[in-house]
C-alpha cells in the first residue's frame, strides 16, 4: 500500500512537472519567435538598420567587464572604461525608449512635429539610425608622434603658404541618395571625394590648401578620433601658416526625415552644419569663426549653412589643436554626392573671402 501509494504521487509529479515544462517551453518559444519576427521587421522597414550595422562593428568588452571587477587594477583605464559604460547606457536607453541621453531636446520628440527647416535643428547628438555616440571624445593634447609613426596621407609637401588643413575623421562615410552604401567600411568614402572638392575649390580661388586621405576609421569606428587627432597635429607642424583646419564629415538621420537642400545658382545643393566641441580651453575662439563664416555665407549664398551652431559640451573634436578647427557636416546620408560637392564648391568660395580680410 505504502509502495503503490508512492508510486502514484510520483506518477502524478510526473504528469504535472511535465506540463509545467511543456507549458513553459511553449511560452518561450512563442516569445523568441516574436522577438525575431520583430527584428525581422525593423530592419526589413530600415528602422533599426544602421544600428545593427553599428553593434555587429563593436567588440563585446570583456576586459571592461573584468577591470570594472577589480577596483585597484582598473585605475589607470578609468577614463576608458567610463566612457564605455557612457556609451552602453546611451545604447541601452534608445533601444528600450528612443530617447538619447546625451541630448535632452530627444525626450520631447513624441510630442512634436518636425520643425519647418528640417531635421538638422537636432544636431550631431541625436543620430540614431546612423549612431556618432562619440561621447566625450578626449583625445590627448600632446600625442606622441614619431617620425617613423607620421600619418601617411596624401598630404602635399611643406610650405610656407597653405592656410587650409582639410582631413576626415571618418572616411568611410557615404551618400546613399543615389542608392549607394552609407558606408564603405575600411576605405575612403564620398565625404573623402567631398573634402578634395573642397580643397580644389578653394585653391581656384587663391587658398593654398593641404588634404590629407589617411584612413582613421577602419579599425574601430568608435576610436577614430584617436586616430585622426594625429593627422591633424601633424598638420598644424607642416603648416605653420594654417588658419582654418577642418575635419569633413556627413550627418546621420533616422527613418522618417527627409534630406536639406538649398538652390544655389540654380543648383541643389546639401546644407552645411557647423560643429563645435565645448571641452576645448579655446573654443570661444572656433565659435566666433564659425559664426562669421555663416554670417559671409548667409549674405553670399543664403540658407548654405544651417543658422544655429551645433555643440557638443563634452567633447572637442580636435578643435583643441587650432582656434580655427571646424567641423562641417556637408548634408546627410541621404543626399547625394553632387549635393555635398555643390556644398563644398559654395563653402569654399565663403572661406576663401574670409581668409581675403586676414
Amino acid at each position: 500500500m505504502l509502495r503503490e501509494d508512492f508510486y502514484q504521487r510520483q506518477k502524478k509529479q510526473f504528469k504535472i512537472w511535465s506540463l509545467k515544462e511543456w507549458m513553459r517551453g511553449f511560452i518561450l518559444g512563442f516569445a523568441s519567435l516574436l522577438v525575431i519576427l520583430g527584428l525581422a521587421y525593423a530592419i526589413r522597414s530600415g528602422s533599426s538598420l544602421q544600428l545593427v550595422r553599428f553593434l555587429n562593428q563593436q567588440a563585446f568588452p570583456f576586459e571592461a567587464i573584468l577591470l570594472e571587477g577589480a577596483p585597484g587594477y582598473s585605475q589607470p583605464e578609468r577614463a576608458r572604461l567610463d566612457l564605455a559604460r557612457h556609451q552602453g547606457m546611451a545604447v541601452s536607453m534608445f533601444l528600450l525608449t528612443g530617447v538619447n541621453i546625451s541630448d535632452p531636446r530627444t525626450f520631447f520628440l513624441g510630442y512634436f512635429s518636425h520643425p519647418p527647416e528640417g531635421p538638422v535643428w537636432l544636431g550631431w547628438a541625436y543620430n540614431p539610425n546612423d549612431p556618432e555616440f562619440e561621447g566625450p571624445i578626449l583625445e590627448p593634447i600632446e600625442p606622441q608622434i614619431s617620425a617613423g609613426n607620421e600619418p601617411q596621407g596624401t598630404l602635399i609637401p611643406r610650405a610656407a603658404d597653405v592656410k587650409v588643413g582639410i582631413y576626415n575623421t571618418h572616411n568611410s562615410e557615404s551618400y546613399a541618395g543615389n542608392g549607394g552604401p552609407e558606408r564603405q567600411q575600411g576605405e575612403n568614402g564620398d565625404v573623402v571625394t567631398v573634402g578634395e572638392t573642397l580643397k580644389k575649390a578653394l585653391e581656384r580661388n587663391g587658398v593654398a590648401t593641404a588634404h590629407s586621405t589617411q584612413i582613421h576609421d577602419a579599425v574601430d569606428f568608435m576610436k577614430a578620433y584617436g586616430e585622426s587627432v594625429k593627422t591633424a597635429t601633424q598638420m598644424t607642424k607642416d603648416y605653420l601658416a594654417l588658419k582654418v583646419l577642418i575635419d569633413v564629415h556627413r550627418d546621420g538621420l533616422p527613418p522618417g526625415f527627409s534630406k536639406s537642400t538649398v538652390k544655389v545658382n540654380g543648383r541643389e545643393i546639401s546644407r552645411v552644419m557647423v560643429v563645435i566641441g565645448k571641452k576645448n580651453p579655446h573654443w570661444q575662439k572656433n565659435e566666433a569663426l564659425a559664426k562669421e563664416l555663416i554670417a559671409l555665407g548667409e549674405k553670399k549664398y543664403p540658407g548654405l549653412f544651417i543658422h544655429n551652431i551645433t555643440y557638443a559640451a563634452d567633447a572637442r573634436y580636435n578643435q583643441h589643436l587650432s582656434d580655427g578647427g571646424l567641423l562641417l557636416e556637408f548634408g546627410s546620408q541621404l543626399n547625394t554626392l553632387d549635393e555635398a560637392n555643390g556644398a563644398a564648391e559654395a563653402v569654399a568660395e565663403v572661406l576663401a573671402d574670409y581668409l581675403k580680410k586676414l
